[in-house]
């Protein structure tokens, strides 16, 4: 199958249209940004202007992005699960970031727990089909001061996968992560960056402050951040999915410029989720189809601009193949973890990574001998090359239950898809051995997170 989102002269069209934005309407430096960093962005030769305003020249961007680095290594704790971002493979990562859970054992909606990170983490584990742990939710049982610190350290603990961090705000808090990560180095537990951080400008066109400066503490400590945008359209982007698009390409390469700007050769994703207001309420709504296109699209962009590219967008992106694909194991508008979502989901993402995957066109595949030999009226059923080829074929477990029924017969009592995805997800987080981490590292990171972030200056 072959799909194309954009052709290279509509690529070359919102490109343009990008670097415009950035340099005629610029993005907004809010009042509350520290005084250190906007000093810096004069002294690299950015003008801000009375209300705020950061222009940022199309020849600066081009130049800045030169300097950003295409491959991108996410460290795990097990070497073999390394994500390595260099246009080769698609990586999935988890969805992220819930702030409710369904518990699987009662069924309702509560308020999610740090328990629930552990095991989301230690499923996500067992489950070969993700490769990075985004952190999935907030664990609202930990005091706000101490979150960010405890939920990295709990997810570590429970996975020997990347984990990516979401709700960095505060500059102490990635800090905190960047000394964590340091001593997941010096102890010989990987010796690639164990932790990465998605950072969002906020549409349209505004910068976090605290977001900025947690991107630049890691930028300087050559951590990888995730430049992304999550505009929806109708509400914070245009009405239309080509502005949508626009607006966040423009989002992405500006926030992706300053990180450069200030530290060449850090490593920066590009990501972009896009979405689209429900005309009804204004809220995220999922279903309009006209997101696959808008994701797919954005994979365009950032594989032109030369960075890893990070995406939603399911089927439709991974025919783009994007270097990471967001999705798995969140429900009403990626807010409420569920687990057996997780198992669901999984097996999903078989199905889909399989149907955008080319195959081989080969003497063997193409059978004609065995066509040649059965010939019309015959079946295909005894062939040794049915037998050979039959354990290749798909099926479902959980996605969809449905079995063949003889006629005249009764179906088997079986428990629903649901019930069954839920049995697995409970099995496999009561079940799957998860390596401890070693007891030096693991005192001194507890340490780190019950003496919060150590004092540092601002980020250089």
């Amino acid at each position: 199958m072959r799909f194309e989102p954009l052709t290279e002269t509509e690529a070359l069209s919102v490109h343009d249209a990008a670097l415009q934005i950035l340099e005629e309407v610029g993005l907004l430096l809010p009042p509350s940004t520290s005084k250190p960093v906007a000093t810096r962005l004069r002294d690299a030769g950015l003008a801000i202007s009375a209300d705020g305003r950061l222009r940022l020249p199309r020849a600066m961007v081009g130049a800045a992005l030169r300097h950003a680095p295409r491959r991108v290594v996410l460290g795990a704790r097990d070497a073999r699960r390394h994500a390595t971002l260099d246009g080769t493979a698609t990586y999935v990562t988890t969805d992220g970031c819930g702030s409710k859970t369904l518990d699987p054992k009662t069924g309702l909606r509560r308020p999610a727990i740090l328990a629930d990170i552990a095991a989301s983490a230690r499923l996500a584990d067992a489950l070969p089909g993700f490769h990075v742990y985004w952190m999935m939710v907030s664990a609202e049982d930990v005091p706000l001061q101490a979150r960010v610190g405890r939920e990295y350290l709990t997810a570590l603990r429970s996975t020997t996968k990347h984990v990516q961090m979401i709700d960095v705000s505060r500059p102490e808090e990635a800090r905190l992560l960047v000394d964590m990560a340091r001593v997941l180095r010096e102890t010989g537990v990987t010796a690639e960056a164990p932790v990465s951080m998605l950072i969002s400008v906020v549409s349209p066109l505004r910068l976090d402050p605290g977001g900025l400066e947690s991107a630049l503490a890691f930028a300087a400590a050559g951590l990888p951040i995730v430049s992304c945008s999550m505009p929806i359209s109708g509400v914070t982007s245009p009405a239309t999915a080509p502005g949508t698009l626009l607006l966040a390409h423009a989002e992405i390469l500006g926030f992706a410029a300053l990180i450069q700007t200030l530290h060449p050769g850090a490593p920066v994703i590009y990501c972009s989720f896009p979405a689209f207001g429900d005309p009804r309420s204004g809220i995220t709504n999922y279903r309009d189809p006209r997101r696959f296109w808008a994701a797919a699209a954005a994979t365009r962009l950032g594989q032109r601009s030369g960075l890893p590219c990070f995406t939603s967008g399911e089927l439709a992106s991974l025919l783009a193949r994007p270097d990471m694909l967001c999705f798995g194991g969140l429900l009403e508008v990626s807010t409420v973890l569920s687990f057996e979502q997780m198992v669901i989901d999984h097996e999903l993402l078989r199905d889909w990574t399989l149907s955008a995957a080319p195959q081989p066109i080969t003497p063997d595949t193409l059978a004609l001998d065995v066509i040649r030999a059965v010939g019309p009226g015959g079946h295909f059923l005894t062939q040794r090359h049915t037998a050979r080829h039959i354990r290749e074929f798909v099926v479902p477990r959980f996605a969809d239950a449905d079995r063949p029924v003889e006629p005249g017969s009764a179906a088997p009592p079986v428990a629903s898809s649901q019930d069954q995805a839920r049995s697995e997800a409970l099995r496999l987080i009561a079940t799957h051995e998860v390596p401890p981490l070693p007891s030096a590292a693991d005192a001194a990171l507890e340490r780190l997170v019950l003496e919060g972030a150590p004092t540092h200056a601002t980020a250089r």
